[in-house]
């Protein structure tokens, strides 16, 4: 079965409205497009100009994804796009979602997870985001996350940068640093493994800079490596590919002892969105200051 809507300037016929794509929940296609629609005036701002990697359950959560960064031949013209070269040399022509009828699109193509990239397409290879991901290692608990992810602004704070905090969905954190698009991803990069290595030095029982899994322990791993060019991470508002369709959702600061890992998923989100909305509704243009230390 299928139905068309009428989104923006475009009709977007949706096909399988009723396959489940988190059966145990019974959450079908229609229920994310609905989501989807729903959450697209405050999604887009975040989304808008960036490249984007589209996270694919084609057979369900239950079945094994794909990631697929260059647009499909049969995408029709209306839907912008990037072309962008790799460092392999490989042109990728990366999907921009510029607009409501674009994500509803892309949803309709099993797309559950957009990623973004860190710049827009007006500065390409200068990020205006700066990024630190917080993934707990071994039984590491969330509210050490907690505890680390305060720290980590604190250490932020210090540097004359406000960091922004986001739950991602699935266990962990982001911190979101946004920023002039001045420096290219490796300052960019080398920056934020310099605040990790304070933060090693600081607390080192708690926090880890290991890449390999089996030797992080029951630590905090920071992640650094995501401020690297053509890396991407989860956009703000995504539905995450995990049982109970769970969201990345931007939090405030003052909220963040009364989360849990995954408390918002696309069954309780709506009365989250009419009570506060968005909580970042203007982040700062915030200049980096490179040291040479740094």
């Amino acid at each position: 079965m299928s139905k068309t809507l009428h989104i923006g300037a475009h009709d977007i016929e949706i096909t399988h409205e009723e396959k489940e794509l988190f059966p145990r929940q019974h959450i079908t296609k229609q229920d994310i497009v609905e989501y989807y629609q729903a959450v697209a005036p405050l999604m887009l701002p975040y989304v808008k100009n960036r490249p984007i990697a589209m996270q694919r359950f084609p057979l369900g959560i239950d079945h094994e994804g794909f990631f697929q960064k260059n647009a499909a031949e049969y995408f029709p013209e209306w839907i912008k796009t990037k072309r962008v070269i790799g460092k392999n040399g490989k042109l990728v022509h990366y999907i921009l979602i510029n607009n409501a009828e674009t994500l509803v699109y892309l949803v309709n193509q099993y797309c559950i997870t957009p990623h973004i990239w860190l710049s827009t397409i007006d500065n390409i290879n200068q990020p205006d985001r700066m990024i630190f991901d917080l993934d707990p290692s071994g039984h590491a608990k969330f509210q050490l996350i907690k505890w680390v992810a305060k720290k980590l602004r604190t250490l932020l704070q210090e540097e004359g940068l406000e960091s922004y905090v986001m739950s991602t969905g699935s266990r962990g954190l982001h911190l979101i640093i946004p920023l002039k698009p001045r420096h290219p991803f490796e300052e960019v990069r080398a920056y934020a493994k310099n605040i990790a290595e304070k933060m090693l030095a600081e607390h080192t029982k708690y926090v880890t800079l290991e890449p390999r899994v089996a030797d992080r322990g029951n630590k905090i791993y920071i992640d650094v490596l995501r401020n690297s060019f053509a890396q991407t991470t989860v956009a703000p508002y995504a539905v995450r590919g995990l049982p109970g369709a769970p969201i990345a959702v931007p939090l405030s600061w003052s909220e963040l002892e009364r989360i849990t890992p995954q408390k918002y998923t696309i069954q309780n989100i709506y009365r989250r969105l009419a009570k506060v909305g968005t909580v970042w509704d203007s982040l700062p243009d915030q200049t980096l200051k490179l040291r040479k230390n740094h």
